[in-house]
Protein backbone atom coordinates (compact mmCIF):
# COMPACT_ATOMS: atom_id res chain seq x y z
CA UNK A 1 0.00 0.00 0.00
CA UNK A 2 2.82 2.40 0.88
CA UNK A 3 4.60 1.69 -2.38
CA UNK A 4 1.42 2.16 -4.44
CA UNK A 5 -0.03 5.11 -2.56
CA UNK A 6 1.57 6.81 0.43
CA UNK A 7 5.18 7.13 -0.68
CA UNK A 8 4.61 8.42 -4.23
CA UNK A 9 1.66 10.59 -3.10
CA UNK A 10 3.70 12.15 -0.30
CA UNK A 11 6.48 12.90 -2.76
CA UNK A 12 4.00 14.47 -5.17
CA UNK A 13 2.59 16.66 -2.39
CA UNK A 14 6.09 17.61 -1.23
CA UNK A 15 6.92 18.69 -4.79
CA UNK A 16 3.80 20.88 -4.83
CA UNK A 17 4.70 22.46 -1.47
CA UNK A 18 8.28 23.12 -2.57
CA UNK A 19 7.03 24.88 -5.69
CA UNK A 20 4.09 26.82 -4.29
CA UNK A 21 5.12 27.32 -0.66
CA UNK A 22 2.60 29.35 1.32
CA UNK A 23 -0.04 29.02 -1.38
CA UNK A 24 -0.85 25.40 -0.45
CA UNK A 25 -1.67 23.51 2.74
CA UNK A 26 -2.62 19.94 3.53
CA UNK A 27 -3.74 17.91 6.53
CA UNK A 28 -3.50 14.23 7.35
CA UNK A 29 -5.19 11.88 9.78
CA UNK A 30 -3.03 8.82 10.50
CA UNK A 31 -4.15 6.20 13.01
CA UNK A 32 -1.78 4.86 15.64
CA UNK A 33 -1.97 1.34 14.30
CA UNK A 34 -0.96 2.63 10.87
CA UNK A 35 1.98 4.50 12.39
CA UNK A 36 3.05 1.29 14.14
CA UNK A 37 2.76 -0.66 10.89
CA UNK A 38 4.89 1.96 9.15
CA UNK A 39 7.50 1.75 11.89
CA UNK A 40 7.63 -2.03 11.58
CA UNK A 41 7.41 -2.54 7.83
CA UNK A 42 7.94 0.78 6.06
CA UNK A 43 9.82 3.38 8.15
CA UNK A 44 10.45 5.43 5.01
CA UNK A 45 6.73 6.31 5.07
CA UNK A 46 7.20 7.91 8.50
CA UNK A 47 10.20 9.82 7.15
CA UNK A 48 8.13 11.08 4.22
CA UNK A 49 5.44 12.44 6.55
CA UNK A 50 8.13 14.09 8.70
CA UNK A 51 9.45 15.88 5.63
CA UNK A 52 5.97 17.16 4.88
CA UNK A 53 5.41 18.34 8.46
CA UNK A 54 8.77 20.13 8.44
CA UNK A 55 7.55 22.39 5.63
CA UNK A 56 5.09 24.04 8.02
CA UNK A 57 2.35 23.63 5.42
CA UNK A 58 0.92 20.40 6.84
CA UNK A 59 -1.36 19.78 9.81
CA UNK A 60 -1.70 16.41 11.52
CA UNK A 61 -5.16 16.00 13.01
CA UNK A 62 -6.11 14.05 16.10
CA UNK A 63 -7.87 10.72 15.64
CA UNK A 64 -8.51 7.44 17.41
CA UNK A 65 -5.51 5.21 18.00
CA UNK A 66 -6.80 2.22 16.05
CA UNK A 67 -9.36 3.73 13.65
CA UNK A 68 -11.79 2.74 16.36
CA UNK A 69 -15.56 2.86 16.81
CA UNK A 70 -15.03 3.69 20.49
CA UNK A 71 -16.93 6.98 20.22
CA UNK A 72 -20.10 4.95 19.65
CA UNK A 73 -19.47 2.86 22.78
CA UNK A 74 -18.83 5.27 25.64
CA UNK A 75 -16.86 8.33 26.68
CA UNK A 76 -14.13 6.59 28.68
CA UNK A 77 -13.29 4.11 25.90
CA UNK A 78 -13.15 6.92 23.37
CA UNK A 79 -10.94 9.14 25.53
CA UNK A 80 -8.53 6.25 26.03
CA UNK A 81 -8.17 5.94 22.26
CA UNK A 82 -7.73 9.69 21.76
CA UNK A 83 -5.07 10.04 24.45
CA UNK A 84 -3.11 7.04 23.22
CA UNK A 85 -3.12 8.62 19.77
CA UNK A 86 -2.00 12.00 21.10
CA UNK A 87 0.92 10.35 22.89
CA UNK A 88 2.02 8.50 19.76
CA UNK A 89 1.69 11.57 17.50
CA UNK A 90 3.90 13.56 19.85
CA UNK A 91 6.47 10.77 20.10
CA UNK A 92 6.53 10.23 16.33
CA UNK A 93 6.08 13.69 14.85
CA UNK A 94 6.42 16.09 17.79
CA UNK A 95 2.92 17.46 17.23
CA UNK A 96 -0.05 18.06 19.52
CA UNK A 97 -3.22 18.19 17.41
CA UNK A 98 -6.00 20.71 17.97
CA UNK A 99 -8.21 19.53 15.08
CA UNK A 100 -9.96 16.16 15.28
CA UNK A 101 -10.93 13.73 12.54
CA UNK A 102 -12.81 10.80 14.06
CA UNK A 103 -12.99 7.35 12.52
CA UNK A 104 -15.09 7.61 9.33
CA UNK A 105 -15.71 11.24 10.45
CA UNK A 106 -18.30 9.97 12.95
CA UNK A 107 -19.72 12.85 14.99
CA UNK A 108 -22.56 13.81 17.31
CA UNK A 109 -23.19 16.61 19.80
CA UNK A 110 -21.99 14.33 22.62
CA UNK A 111 -18.81 13.34 20.81
CA UNK A 112 -18.15 17.00 20.10
CA UNK A 113 -18.51 17.86 23.80
CA UNK A 114 -16.10 15.08 24.79
CA UNK A 115 -13.59 16.42 22.28
CA UNK A 116 -14.06 19.97 23.54
CA UNK A 117 -13.11 18.78 27.04
CA UNK A 118 -9.94 17.32 25.52
CA UNK A 119 -9.03 20.63 23.92
CA UNK A 120 -10.21 20.10 20.34
CA UNK A 121 -11.64 23.29 18.90
CA UNK A 122 -12.10 22.14 15.30
CA UNK A 123 -13.79 18.89 14.27
CA UNK A 124 -14.17 17.45 10.77
CA UNK A 125 -17.39 15.63 9.94
CA UNK A 126 -19.89 14.92 7.18
CA UNK A 127 -22.21 17.36 5.44
CA UNK A 128 -25.16 15.01 6.00
CA UNK A 129 -28.34 16.21 4.30
CA UNK A 130 -30.69 14.92 6.98
CA UNK A 131 -28.84 17.03 9.54
CA UNK A 132 -28.26 20.11 7.41
CA UNK A 133 -31.72 20.32 5.86
CA UNK A 134 -31.67 23.49 3.75
CA UNK A 135 -28.25 24.54 5.06
CA UNK A 136 -25.08 24.39 2.99
CA UNK A 137 -22.07 22.25 4.03
CA UNK A 138 -19.79 25.05 2.78
CA UNK A 139 -20.53 27.27 5.78
CA UNK A 140 -18.91 27.23 9.20
CA UNK A 141 -20.83 25.57 12.03
CA UNK A 142 -20.33 24.97 15.73
CA UNK A 143 -21.40 22.56 18.45
CA UNK A 144 -24.66 23.88 20.00
CA UNK A 145 -23.44 23.26 23.56
CA UNK A 146 -19.81 24.29 23.07
CA UNK A 147 -19.98 27.11 20.55
CA UNK A 148 -16.22 27.58 20.72
CA UNK A 149 -15.86 24.30 18.82
CA UNK A 150 -16.04 24.78 15.05
CA UNK A 151 -17.34 22.12 12.67
CA UNK A 152 -16.09 21.73 9.11
CA UNK A 153 -18.48 19.64 7.02
CA UNK A 154 -17.26 17.55 4.11
CA UNK A 155 -18.65 18.38 0.67
CA UNK A 156 -19.15 14.70 -0.02
CA UNK A 157 -20.55 14.95 -3.55
CA UNK A 158 -17.41 16.75 -4.71
CA UNK A 159 -15.26 14.18 -2.88
CA UNK A 160 -17.20 11.27 -4.40
CA UNK A 161 -16.56 12.66 -7.87
CA UNK A 162 -12.95 11.65 -7.32
CA UNK A 163 -13.06 8.76 -4.83
CA UNK A 164 -15.95 6.87 -6.44
CA UNK A 165 -16.12 8.11 -10.01
CA UNK A 166 -12.62 9.03 -11.20
CA UNK A 167 -12.06 5.70 -13.01
CA UNK A 168 -15.70 5.10 -14.00
CA UNK A 169 -15.77 5.15 -17.79
CA UNK A 170 -19.59 5.16 -17.71
CA UNK A 171 -19.65 8.44 -15.79
CA UNK A 172 -20.84 11.35 -17.92
CA UNK A 173 -17.88 13.48 -16.76
CA UNK A 174 -15.24 10.86 -17.52
CA UNK A 175 -12.35 11.51 -17.91
CA UNK A 176 -12.08 13.91 -14.99
CA UNK A 177 -9.44 16.61 -15.41
CA UNK A 178 -8.21 19.29 -13.02
CA UNK A 179 -9.80 21.96 -15.21
CA UNK A 180 -13.16 20.18 -15.12
CA UNK A 181 -12.98 19.69 -11.36
CA UNK A 182 -12.22 23.36 -10.76
CA UNK A 183 -15.37 24.12 -12.73
CA UNK A 184 -17.23 21.87 -10.26
CA UNK A 185 -15.73 23.90 -7.39
CA UNK A 186 -16.65 27.14 -9.11
CA UNK A 187 -20.23 25.90 -9.33
CA UNK A 188 -20.57 26.00 -5.54
CA UNK A 189 -22.72 28.93 -4.39
CA UNK A 190 -20.89 32.24 -4.65
CA UNK A 191 -21.29 33.05 -0.95
CA UNK A 192 -19.76 29.73 0.17
CA UNK A 193 -17.13 30.21 2.85
CA UNK A 194 -15.31 26.87 2.76
CA UNK A 195 -15.21 23.85 0.48
CA UNK A 196 -14.09 20.96 2.66
CA UNK A 197 -12.53 18.07 0.76
CA UNK A 198 -11.51 14.97 2.74
CA UNK A 199 -10.44 11.77 0.96
CA UNK A 200 -9.27 8.33 1.97
CA UNK A 201 -5.58 8.64 1.20
CA UNK A 202 -5.78 5.34 -0.69
CA UNK A 203 -7.77 7.22 -3.34
CA UNK A 204 -4.37 8.24 -4.72
CA UNK A 205 -2.68 5.15 -6.09
CA UNK A 206 -4.74 2.34 -4.62
CA UNK A 207 -8.46 2.84 -5.31
CA UNK A 208 -7.27 4.40 -8.56
CA UNK A 209 -3.91 3.12 -9.75
CA UNK A 210 -1.13 5.27 -11.16
CA UNK A 211 -2.13 4.09 -14.64
CA UNK A 212 -5.50 5.86 -14.34
CA UNK A 213 -3.74 9.22 -14.16
CA UNK A 214 -4.75 9.91 -10.55
CA UNK A 215 -1.32 11.28 -9.56
CA UNK A 216 -1.21 13.63 -12.54
CA UNK A 217 -4.76 14.73 -11.78
CA UNK A 218 -4.05 15.66 -8.17
CA UNK A 219 -0.75 17.36 -9.02
CA UNK A 220 -2.49 19.48 -11.66
CA UNK A 221 -5.41 20.22 -9.34
CA UNK A 222 -3.19 21.38 -6.49
CA UNK A 223 -1.07 23.47 -8.85
CA UNK A 224 -4.05 25.18 -10.48
CA UNK A 225 -5.70 25.89 -7.14
CA UNK A 226 -2.44 27.35 -5.84
CA UNK A 227 -2.31 29.68 -8.84
CA UNK A 228 -6.02 30.51 -8.65
CA UNK A 229 -7.23 34.00 -7.76
CA UNK A 230 -10.56 32.58 -6.56
CA UNK A 231 -9.55 29.81 -4.16
CA UNK A 232 -7.20 29.68 -1.16
CA UNK A 233 -5.92 26.67 0.76
CA UNK A 234 -6.46 26.58 4.52
CA UNK A 235 -5.43 24.12 7.22
CA UNK A 236 -8.40 23.12 9.40
CA UNK A 237 -6.90 24.69 12.53
CA UNK A 238 -6.67 28.06 10.75
CA UNK A 239 -10.46 28.29 10.86
CA UNK A 240 -10.12 29.44 14.47
CA UNK A 241 -8.47 32.64 13.25
CA UNK A 242 -11.24 33.28 10.77
CA UNK A 243 -13.71 36.08 11.43
CA UNK A 244 -16.48 34.05 9.80
CA UNK A 245 -19.52 33.61 12.04
CA UNK A 246 -20.44 30.01 12.87
CA UNK A 247 -24.04 28.80 12.91
CA UNK A 248 -25.00 26.15 15.46
CA UNK A 249 -25.60 22.65 14.13
CA UNK A 250 -27.51 20.13 16.24
CA UNK A 251 -26.42 16.50 15.66
CA UNK A 252 -28.39 14.44 18.21
CA UNK A 253 -27.25 11.03 16.92
CA UNK A 254 -24.02 9.91 15.24
CA UNK A 255 -23.45 10.73 11.59
CA UNK A 256 -20.65 9.44 9.37
CA UNK A 257 -19.45 9.36 5.76
CA UNK A 258 -21.25 6.07 5.07
CA UNK A 259 -23.51 5.72 2.04
CA UNK A 260 -26.47 7.97 1.35
CA UNK A 261 -27.80 7.62 4.89
CA UNK A 262 -24.63 8.98 6.57
CA UNK A 263 -25.32 6.82 9.61
CA UNK A 264 -23.40 4.09 11.49
CA UNK A 265 -25.26 1.09 10.05
CA UNK A 266 -22.29 0.16 7.88
CA UNK A 267 -20.54 -0.98 11.07
CA UNK A 268 -23.39 -1.78 13.48
CA UNK A 269 -26.36 -2.41 11.22
CA UNK A 270 -26.85 -6.16 11.72
CA UNK A 271 -26.93 -8.68 14.54
CA UNK A 272 -23.45 -10.04 13.82
CA UNK A 273 -21.85 -6.62 14.07
CA UNK A 274 -23.78 -5.67 17.19
CA UNK A 275 -22.88 -8.94 18.95
CA UNK A 276 -19.20 -8.56 18.06
CA UNK A 277 -19.21 -4.94 19.22
CA UNK A 278 -20.87 -5.81 22.53
CA UNK A 279 -18.55 -8.72 23.28
CA UNK A 280 -15.42 -6.73 22.43
CA UNK A 281 -16.22 -3.82 24.73
CA UNK A 282 -17.22 -6.14 27.57
CA UNK A 283 -13.48 -6.80 27.80
CA UNK A 284 -12.65 -3.21 28.73
CA UNK A 285 -12.41 -3.91 32.50
CA UNK A 286 -10.00 -6.77 31.74
CA UNK A 287 -7.99 -4.46 29.48
CA UNK A 288 -7.71 -1.83 32.20
CA UNK A 289 -6.61 -4.37 34.81
CA UNK A 290 -4.28 -6.45 32.62
CA UNK A 291 -0.48 -6.27 32.63
CA UNK A 292 -0.19 -8.24 29.39
CA UNK A 293 0.88 -5.45 26.99
CA UNK A 294 0.67 -7.64 23.91
CA UNK A 295 -2.90 -8.65 24.70
CA UNK A 296 -3.81 -5.02 25.46
CA UNK A 297 -2.49 -3.94 22.06
CA UNK A 298 -4.51 -6.73 20.46
CA UNK A 299 -7.70 -5.49 22.18
CA UNK A 300 -7.03 -1.97 20.92
CA UNK A 301 -6.45 -3.21 17.36
CA UNK A 302 -9.67 -5.24 17.42
CA UNK A 303 -11.59 -1.97 17.66
CA UNK A 304 -10.69 -1.09 14.05
CA UNK A 305 -13.79 -0.23 12.05
CA UNK A 306 -12.72 -2.37 9.09
CA UNK A 307 -13.42 -5.56 11.06
CA UNK A 308 -17.03 -4.44 11.24
CA UNK A 309 -17.02 -3.58 7.54
CA UNK A 310 -16.14 -7.21 6.87
CA UNK A 311 -19.25 -8.33 8.80
CA UNK A 312 -21.46 -5.80 7.06
CA UNK A 313 -24.39 -6.45 4.77
CA UNK A 314 -24.93 -2.79 3.85
CA UNK A 315 -23.27 -2.85 0.45
CA UNK A 316 -24.44 -0.66 -2.38
CA UNK A 317 -22.73 0.11 -5.72
CA UNK A 318 -21.39 3.41 -4.41
CA UNK A 319 -19.69 1.69 -1.47
CA UNK A 320 -17.44 -0.36 -3.73
CA UNK A 321 -14.43 1.47 -2.31
CA UNK A 322 -14.94 -0.24 1.04
CA UNK A 323 -15.41 -3.60 -0.66
CA UNK A 324 -11.91 -3.03 -1.99
CA UNK A 325 -10.66 -4.26 1.41
CA UNK A 326 -12.91 -7.32 1.65
CA UNK A 327 -10.99 -10.46 2.65
CA UNK A 328 -13.71 -12.89 3.79
CA UNK A 329 -16.10 -14.96 1.64
CA UNK A 330 -19.10 -13.90 3.77
CA UNK A 331 -20.03 -11.61 6.67
CA UNK A 332 -20.70 -14.69 8.80
CA UNK A 333 -17.18 -16.06 8.26
CA UNK A 334 -15.76 -12.64 9.14
CA UNK A 335 -17.83 -12.71 12.36
CA UNK A 336 -16.72 -16.23 13.35
CA UNK A 337 -13.06 -15.42 12.76
CA UNK A 338 -13.34 -12.16 14.68
CA UNK A 339 -15.07 -13.75 17.66
CA UNK A 340 -12.44 -16.50 17.83
CA UNK A 341 -9.75 -13.82 18.09
CA UNK A 342 -11.78 -11.87 20.68
CA UNK A 343 -12.04 -15.00 22.82
CA UNK A 344 -8.30 -15.62 22.53
CA UNK A 345 -7.56 -12.05 23.59
CA UNK A 346 -10.00 -12.40 26.50
CA UNK A 347 -8.01 -15.37 27.82
CA UNK A 348 -4.73 -13.46 27.45
CA UNK A 349 -6.04 -10.40 29.27
CA UNK A 350 -6.99 -12.37 32.35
Amino acid sequence: MAERSYLPANQMILNVIEKYGNDVTFSFSISGTTINLFNEYCPEAIDSFKKLIATGRVEITGSTFSHSLASINNKSTFIEQVKLQEKLLFETFGVKPTTFCNTEIIYSDDIGEWLFELGYRVVLTEGAKHILGWKNPCYLYCNPFQTGQKLLLRSYQLCDDITLRFSDKNWSEYPLTAEKYIKFLSGVSSDAQFINLYFDYETIGDYHSKETGIFDFFHALFAQLAESQKFNFMMPKEVLKSKVQAATLHVPWPISCSGDEKDINEWLGNDLQQEAFEQLYKLEPLYLASENEEAKQAWLRLQNALYYNFMGTKWFPQSGVKKHFEVYPSPYQAFINYMNVVNDVKLQLR
